[in-house]
């Protein structure tokens, strides 16, 4: 064997042998790795924050809730070798406790699970997992329910959020049986063991800033001006470190961080920072504020916040970037409020920071999804036929605020819309892009129109440099002879604007271009919460403003905080209502938290509010969110406390959160407007939103207000409605599965404000209560629609599936703004019926808009023109006849027939009543051609608004249907794994193939 062989065959049998090795090297690491449970790469790290939820290193730091005993046993165990056994328990509240308080945050997800067995007792038992937060029972979520079979360990286990309202002074979890009184010892109070419990946080972290919480150093913080920042471990709100910022020389001086090339125009972000600092006034205002572009021109103050002197305090908010800012330098600064010359001891201290967060909003809808759409079906959910509250089911409104004015009751409202997760999935209500108001209003107080959103803040609001609109009170004055309106609205918490317009819809515009009270408002100093307005126009003109909130003190606020924040403000407004005088006035309202309302009754001012949940209570004290109020001789004060009005939702409907109240007259009669998180149980979304209640009040002889009971019935209806009328489609009695949406058909009220129902699918139905047909009835029916698919509207009495008295086919018309109006005959019908229009159609699409409708009167007898019979609908159509009596015919305009509704549609003709169709020509004008009834005359473009339901899965329940396909988190990292491990095999077979195909020279 030649020299030259020999070695190439020694070198070929190397290479074989490296070659079987390296592939069963390779297969063995791979199962390894395969098995090695790693989370997904990009994965946020999950936060365990329960102690020995496995009970292996004993039991503490669980602890007995109430009267039970418990100990760690090996006899029974889920996995490891010990579980915990709870026994000797005297309610079916008694189980294991672990206090949670400082791990969990307002706003938090979290996802919990305990395994739970029991071997005496009943067959199946149903077991809680519970949360309490705040030191009272009251404040205790059943966060989940679980039925356990006798002998056999089961598995509570679900996901919670935290509420952004919720009392954190005081945290912890539990597990109990369900809730017995009397408890039977054998049936309710056995002994039961737990294991593996477990409570993460999920929270999803869109935080941008680096090193927020400075336990990573100082880097990449630096000074903004001429000041010294410095980590520092003496003071810190988390962790073991904050910022110190020193050696300032003005008020604009203090940490700074980059954030050029992260930011993206037109897109929301919400941030905090906790402050601190120990030298100079009792209380000092700081500023988070963002400079888009090269200059100090470009900063712009986003939040303010009083801080009181030792205490940590906090500044957040939400902030829009404007579509044209210049982002080619963008960075988020902190400072003391401006001060020129800044005096060293009360403007220029030093203080901390800690906890500064800086992230993209949450509140998204999924692309294609049109926010307020929440419920697709053909049964009435939230508010059902035979109930009057909540006063709309088809979409949420809260903080109501009543105004009647000219024989209506308009409700202005919190625009409450679903907020989504990146998967589509409904999230916890954070409330920080709300820059709307919607409004709704009625004549009879059961049929309400939906008038949609006032464009508010933002952007595209009346007020631009305001980020929210919440919680808004409106009123109106006679200013120079005319009737003008006054719309008062929260910027969150940091300040209160104003909007005016000459009618209740608007159009609103921002009369002084700026807040009208924020912190610097003299007597504001020490309200947390700039927020919350309430109004008062007197009997003698002069006007009032109510405001303020919140609990000092931070997360951990005294006793005395609690029972006298002295948050509230009175303040007088100017003449024209749009600026204050003189120093607002303090309210020492007992336990007081949010929702300052006012209204006279009898001479007496009343003041009400939300109280806190804060601190203990005793005696007569309010519980937690109920509605106090307080009356006065002068609406400026001093008020004194008078007790409850109205306990917390929680007490009425099952469901609870924050209350909020306006007390309002109509008619002669009080009432109070009050939000409940009804419509959201009803379709199970119990997350912070929430829908407006009426319901009527009383006094005793003294003045006191009688005990309100709140409740699903709501008032009667106070007037029947007339269906020969122009009526708006969006105006609702009861629905089911429809939406609402701006229109660009001319309005009754208002010709430049519009809706019409939308979301049509087979199946779908809005109703009217109680249309009074008269003694003649009916005749015919008509409807402005407007479509590309087409259905059909069935008339119905008195419910979805009553008497068909008519069929309206509706054709295509050219597009979904393409408006006809389409006419049917209708089976006679006298006397008064509830009304109900019933969608039917094919296919998954709109099957078309629907903007407003109106019955015609069966004629008389007499036909005779001229004759001076006085009767509606006899016929006579001469004008000048003497005949007055609406809906006679007689259509000739300025004839002084001037009562809405009649039929007169001509415009100018003295017909000056609003919604009586007489506004615009073509809102009721039946003569074809004349009010742009013919389709593809010019009208908008059908389809420029993708209004299209089903284009953008607009179900409710189906937002899960892709994520129902996902591998859970454990296969994930195993599939991932694996497919590693096949590349790497592949990798070592390509080695090997080659190294056996190599051609070894044996030249």
């Amino acid at each position: 064997m030649s020299t030259n062989y020999k070695s190439n065959y020694v070198r070929k049998k190397k290479i074989k042998a490296f070659s079987k090795k390296a592939s069963l090297f390779l297969l063995i690491f791979t199962l390894i790795l395969s098995l090695i449970p790693v989370s997904p790469i990009l994965a946020a790290e999950d936060a365990e924050l329960l102690d020995n939820g496995g009970f292996e290193e004993g039991k503490a730091p669980w602890i007995n809730y109430r009267d039970a005993d418990t100990s760690v046993t090996d006899q029974e165990a889920h996995s490891g070798n010990n579980s915990l056994h709870v026994f000797d328990r005297q309610s079916t509240v008694d189980g294991p406790q672990q206090v949670i308080t400082g791990k969990v945050k307002a706003g938090g997800t979290y996802e919990f699970s305990a395994k739970v067995k029991y071997t005496e007792g009943p067959d199946q038992k149903g077991f809680n997992f519970n949360i309490q937060n705040g030191p009272s029972w009251e404040n205790i979520d059943v966060m989940e329910s679980a039925t356990i079979n006798k002998g056999e360990w089961g598995t509570i286990e679900g996901t919670y959020t935290v509420p952004e309202d919720a009392d954190l002074s005081q945290t912890f979890v539990f597990i109990e049986t369900e809730y017995a009184n009397p408890a039977d010892p054998e049936t309710d109070l056995m002994d039961f063991y737990v294991d593996d419990a477990s409570f993460v946080d999920i929270t999803p972290n869109p935080n941008i800033l680096e090193n927020s919480s400075f336990e990573e150093g100082q880097e990449p913080w630096t000074n903004y001006g001429n000041s010294t920042v410095t980590v520092t471990d003496q003071e810190f709100n988390s962790g073991a470190n904050s910022l110190l910022i020193s050696e300032r020389q003005t008020t604009t001086t203090g940490p700074k961080q980059d954030l050029t090339g992260k930011l993206e125009a037109g897109k929301t972000y919400e941030f905090s920072a906790r402050v601190k600092y120990n030298e100079g006034p009792d209380q000092k205002s700081f500023n988070y504020n963002i400079q888009n572009g090269p200059t100090w021109e470009y900063i712009e103050v986003m939040e303010t916040a009083t801080v009181n002197k030792g205490e940590w305090g906090t500044i957040e908010g939400s902030y829009t970037i404007p579509e044209d800012a210049d982002l080619t330098e963008s960075f988020i600064f902190i400072e003391t409020s401006y001060a020129d010359p800044g005096d060293p001891v009360n403007d220029l201290m030093d203080f901390y920071v800690d906890d500064v967060t800086f992230g993209e909003t949450l509140r998204t809808a999924p692309e294609d999804e049109e926010p307020g759409e929440i419920y697709d079906g053909t049964e009435a959910v939230g508010k059902t036929p035979g109930n009057n509250n909540p006063l709309m089911s088809h979409k949420f409104g809260a903080d109501p605020n009543a105004m009647a004015y000219d024989g209506r009751v308009y409700v202005y409202l919190t625009n409450d819309e679903y907020e989504y997760d990146a998967e589509g999935n409904v999230v916890d209500n954070t409330y920080a892009g709300i820059n709307t108001v919607t409004v709704i209003s009625s004549d009879d107080m059961v049929n309400w129109t939906d008038h949609g959103p006032i464009p508010a803040a933002g952007p595209e609001g009346a007020a631009p440099w305001a980020t929210n609109s919440w919680a808004v009170a409106v009123t109106h004055k006679e200013i120079n002879g005319e009737d003008k309106f006054f719309l008062y609205f929260s910027n969150n918490g940091s300040g209160i604007g104003v909007l005016t317009a000459d009618s209740p819809l608007g159009p609103w515009k921002d009369p002084i271009g700026k807040p009208l009270i924020n912190g610097s408002t003299p007597g504001t100093e020490g309200v947390v919460w700039i927020f919350d307005p309430a109004v008062l126009v007197d009997d003698d003109g002069e006007g009032y403003l109510y405001y303020g909130g919140g609990v000092p003190g931070g997360g951990s606020p005294s006793q005395e905080q609690a029972e006298h924040p002295q948050t509230a403000r009175v303040i007088k407004l100017s003449d024209d209502m749009v600026h204050t005088e003189g120093e607002a006035q303090l309210i020492d309202s007992p336990f007081h938290f949010e929702s300052s309302g006012i209204h006279k009754h009898d001479g007496k001012y009343y003041y009400s509010y939300s109280t806190n949940f804060s601190g203990s209570r005793t005696g007569d004290d309010p519980g937690y969110a109920d509605i106090s109020y307080m009356t006065s001789d002068n609406p400026m004060g001093p008020f004194t406390y008078e007790g409850v009005a109205l306990r917390n939702g929680s007490q009425f409907f099952g469901v609870g959160g924050n209350n909020h109240q306006d007390f309002f007259n109509f008619n002669g009669q009080t009432y109070v407007a009050y939000h409940a998180q009804t419509l959201g149980k009803a379709l199970d979304t119990v997350q912070g939103y929430r829908s407006p209640h009426i319901n009527k009040v009383e006094y005793d002889e003294n003045g006191k207000i009688i005990d309100i009971i709140a409740d699903m019935k709501g008032v009667e209806q106070l007037a029947n409605l007339n269906p020969y009328q122009r009526t708006e489609a969006e105006t609702i009695g009861w629905n089911a599965g429809i939406a609402t949406q701006e229109s660009e058909a001319p309005g009754s009220l208002l010709e430049s404000l519009n809706l019409h129902v939308t979301d049509i699918n087979d199946g779908n139905w809005v109703a009217v209560s109680q249309a009074d047909f008269g003694e003649n009835g009916a005749k015919t029916f008509e409807a402005n629609v407007a479509s590309e698919v087409g259905g059909t509207i069935e008339i119905r009495l008195d419910s979805k599936d009553g008497e068909v008295i008519g069929t309206l086919e509706v054709a295509p018309t050219g597009g979904e703004q393409e408006w006809v109006l389409m006419e049917t005959d209708v089976t006679n019908v006298t006397g008064t019926h509830d009304v109900y229009f019933t969608f039917t159609g094919e296919g998954e699409d709109n099957l078309f808009n629907f903007d407003y409708w109106k019955f015609t009167e069966v004629a008389g007898g007499d036909e005779t023109p001229g004759d001076g019979d006085e009767t509606p609908g006899d016929g006579d159509e001469t004008p000048g006849d003497g005949d007055e009596t609406p809906g006679d015919g007689d259509e000739t305009p300025g004839d002084g027939d001037e009562s809405p509704g009649d039929g007169d549609e001509t415009p100018g003709d003295g017909d000056e009543t609003p919604g009586d169709g007489d506004e615009t020509p073509g809102d009721g004008d039946e003569t074809p051609g004349d009010g742009d009834e013919t389709p593809g005359d010019g009208d908008e473009t059908p389809g420029d608004g993708d209004e299209t339901p089903g284009d953008g899965d607009e179900t409710p329940g189906d937002k899960d249907s892709d994520k129902d396909k996902e591998l859970p988190s454990t296969a994930t990292n195993l599939f991932n794994y694996l497919m590693v491990g096949m590349i790497l095999v592949g990798i070592g077979g390509v080695i090997a193939f080659y190294a056996r195909k190599r051609k070894v020279n044996v030249e």
